[in-house]
Parts: C-alpha cells; sequence; structure tokens
C-alpha cells in the first residue's frame, strides 16, 4: 500500500525532507504524497520514514492502493539508478516475514481434543476455578532464566562491567568537584544528556540526573526573578529596581520557574511514575546544551547519542514523540570505552494514548518486549517484538506503532563476545573488542 497523509496534517513540513524519493510536496493547506513516487521507503529503511517523524501520526498506508514488495523496489530502482540495491534491502515486509514463525515457536501446542469414547463417559467434577488475575498480571512476561545468545560471555553482567577501564577524565577529583558545583546549571541540561553525564562521573554524590534537575528548579527560582527585573531596569530605568514596582517582575520571575518545574517533573507529580522518570530540560537547556556536548564526546567517546524529539500534539490530545522514537528502536546511546562498546537501547515504556480503539481496556504501561541479539558482519543487531496480543491486533491501524523493530548498529571495530542485561525497559550490552578478549583471556 502506498502511504497518504490524512487530513489531519498540521502542515508542520517534517516529513518531506524524510523522504528519500522527494515524493512528499506541500498543498495549500497540507503535505501530499505522489504515489507514483512512493516506494514505503522499500530500499531504504524497514520502516516508513515520514511514519516516524510526523508528529500528529497522519502518515498511514492508504488501503486503496496496494502494491507488493517487488513492484516497490522495482520503482526504487527506477527512481535511483545510482543506487545499487543489495538483495537483502531494506524493507518492512521482510521485517514483518519472521511474525510467524516467531509466533509459531512461541505459541504453546493446541491441547488435543479427547477421544470420541471419553463423551459418552460420565466426566469427573471439575475443580472450583481460579479467580481471574489482574490485568496486570495476565500481560506480564513469565519469569524465567536471562536470555544468551550466540557469542555471549558466561558469567554476569555486572562483573563483566566492573572488570572493565573506565578511566576518563570525568573521574578524576577535581573533575568531580567542578561537575558537583555545577550541578545546579548542568541541571538545566536535556534528559539524555544529564544522564550520560551522570554515566561519565560515575559518582552519583558528585552528579546525578534526579539531583541535578531538582537543584536547577530552586536555582531557576531565583535566576528568572533577577532576569526580570534586568528586563524591568532597561525598560522602564534602573529607578524601578528600588519601587515597589519590581515586585511584579519578581512575582512573574517566581510563577515562570515553579510551572516550568511542574512541567519538567510531570511524570513523578501528577501520576507518581518513579520508574523511567524524564528529567526535561529548562526553557535555556537547548542553548546550554551545545556547549557541553563537545565535554561529553570527549568525555565518553559517544559515538551515538539518544535523539531529543519536540513533542507534538495529536487529534486527541498530547503525544510524546520520545515514546513514540522508542517504539522504532530509535532510542539508544553507543559508547566507546575504548577496551570496549557499551550500548544502551530504551524500549517502549507506555501504550500510546492516541485514539487506539478499545484503549480502555489496556494497560497503560507497555507490557516487556521480547528481544533477540546477533552479532553479523561488524554490526549488533537488535531485534524488539511486542508479544502481547491484545495490544498487536491493534498496531496495524495506528500510524507509528509497528509491533516490532530492527536496530542495526554499527561498530567499526571487531567485536568477538559480548554481555547484555534487561530490566525495566533498558537493554545494556557491553561488547568486548578483539584485543580486550584476548587480553582476559591470558
Amino acid at each position: 500500500m502506498a502511504t497518504m497523509i490524512t487530513a489531519e496534517c498540521i502542515n508542520c513540513g517534517a516529513c518531506e525532507p524524510e523522504c528519500p524519493n522527494n515524493a512528499i510536496s506541500q498543498s495549500d493547506e497540507l503535505y501530499v504524497i505522489d504515489p507514483l513516487l512512493c516506494t514505503e521507503c522499500v530500499g531504504f529503511h524497514d520502516y516508513e520514514a515520514c511514519a516516524a517523524v510526523c508528529p500528529v501520526d497522519c502518515c498511514v498506508t492508504d488501503p486503496n492502493n496496494v502494491e507488493t514488495e517487488e513492484a516497490l523496489i522495482a520503482r526504487a530502482r527506477d527512481l535511483h539508478k545510482d543506487v545499487a540495491f543489495a538483495e537483502s534491502f531494506e524493507s518492512r515486509f521482510r521485517k514483518s516475514a519472521d511474525k510467524p514463525a516467531a509466533t509459531a515457536e512461541q505459541a504453546p501446542p493446541a491441547p488435543q481434543a479427547p477421544p470420541a469414547a471419553a463423551k459418552v463417559q460420565a466426566p469427573p467434577a471439575p475443580p472450583p476455578k481460579p479467580a481471574p488475575a489482574p490485568a496486570a498480571a495476565q500481560t506480564a512476561p513469565a519469569a524465567g532464566p536471562p536470555k544468551r545468545f550466540a557469542g555471549e560471555l558466561p558469567g554476569d553482567f555486572k562483573d563483566i562491567v566492573r572488570r572493565l577501564d573506565r578511566s576518563g577524565p570525568l573521574t578524576q577529583p577535581l573533575a568531580r568537584l567542578v561537575v558537583a558545583l555545577l550541578q545546579p546549571a548542568l541541571g538545566a541540561l536535556p534528559h539524555a544528556m544529564k544522564k550520560e553525564l551522570e554515566q561519565l562521573v560515575a559518582l552519583p554524590a558528585a552528579f546525578s540526573a534526579a539531583g541535578a534537575t531538582a537543584l536547577n528548579i530552586v536555582h531557576n527560582m531565583v535566576l528568572y526573578p533577577l532576569l526580570l527585573m534586568v528586563v524591568g531596569a532597561a525598560v522602564s530605568g534602573v529607578e524601578i529596581v528600588f519601587s515597589q514596582r519590581i515586585n511584579s517582575y519578581i512575582f512573574v520571575g517566581v510563577i515562570w520557574a515553579f510551572v516550568e518545574g511542574v512541567v519538567r517533573l510531570r511524570e513523578g507529580i501528577f501520576h507518581a511514575q518513579a520508574d523511567g522518570m524524564v528529567f526535561r530540560a529548562a526553557s535555556y537547556g537547548g542553548p546550554l546544551a551545545y556547549g557541553v556536548q563537545s565535554l561529553l564526546e570527549r568525555g565518553a567517546g559517544i559515538i551515538r547519542a539518544a535523539p531529543i524529539p519536540v513533542d507534538g500534539f495529536y487529534a486527541k490530545g498530547f503525544v510524546e514523540k520520545l515514546e513514540r522514537e522508542r517504539r522504532y528502536g530509535n532510542v539508544y546511546v553507543l559508547e566507546d570505552w575504548g577496551s570496549a562498546y557499551f550500548l544502551r537501547v530504551e524500549f517502549p515504556r507506555k501504550v500510546p494514548d492516541i485514539d487506539l480503539p478499545g484503549r480502555s481496556e489496556l494497560p497503560d504501561e507497555m507490557p516487556d518486549y521480547d528481544y533477540d541479539l546477533a552479532l553479523k558482519d561488524g554490526h549488533l543487531i537488535v531485534k524488539g517484538r511486542l508479544v502481547d496480543e491484545k495490544i498487536r491486533k491493534i498496531t496495524s491501524s495506528v500510524g507509528a506503532f509497528p509491533p516490532e523493530f530492527t536496530t542495526v548498529v554499527p561498530l567499526s571495530d571487531r567485536v568477538e563476545a559480548f554481555s547484555h542485561q534487561f530490566g525495566n525497559k533498558l537493554l545494556e550490552v557491553v561488547l568486548l573488542k578483539k584485543q580486550a578478549r584476548s587480553g582476559s583471556e591470558t
């Protein structure tokens, strides 16, 4: 099916530069997709790029324009004659083709019908029915041993990480002291950057994302009134600072800092959600991040940082785009520790509240995904799959809600072994480089 843009389009233009075929253009009121140019990103991605970036989920498949993978890749080859598409080209058709096999492997065997003779015998008295499990228990995965994959090291993940040398400039005593003193200002940074700095310092007493954010909110209750006092002096003259009129500027500054703090910590305040809480940036956190980014990259060898998408609006209300990026497997951080790579992948945490059919019957928390890891041709391949069948049934009818994702992480150095742990919707993988593995065996 070719992709189409519905009337809910807000004309933001986010989808146009993402299309590899230049099939998207702007009309009078919304953007449109030329079906003669659309290939559903076959050959370039295993998902539809326009749907991935759309803030209102209005890029959906067109049920009136059904096309096969063969037709779409043929069109891609015709449009891009300078591109050599390999036989293993990216395609959302191929990603979904593995679903029946995986489902068959994990599905329990169907109960066999009783023999015909048993129908004429009096059955034994049925045992009392157990009480129905609560909704949360019905969607929780069965507990079992940790998953193991080909090429994975034996032993505990935390022990393997502890033996690695993670020394860096931000672990030095003087650097930790400077970071600790700058916490009230550094707390204004975006969430992902604060979490990364927390990992680099590796000492919660010196820096933590939660503590720095709290200090920054208090810091802003002084900073914002002072800034508005400066504005008042510039507009009305310095004498206003010594008059009663300055109180209105101070009041507005305090209210500004308070409201901003509530918005930044809304999960903890309104939903009492501690796990997976997002410590958002202050209003000046974006510009500050540019100055701190180079420091983080030098201190951690960050190869790929998690995206910081902008939240948007949907017909039924507010949409957190970071959560949608998690459903596509795009929220991950890759660091180079010298002797190893370290990868953190955030899995989806919440069931989206975007007018899903039967939404009231679904839990707010996203059930755990099943996942697979594989090292192949210098890449780590992470596959996540939603196993809750009740939620899987609705994913095909909602844009930007795939039931599974595949994330391919390129690795420049050769990796021979890895170890991982998964918990609280967070996948952590440490990948030992060839020289590190050889050194540990001697």
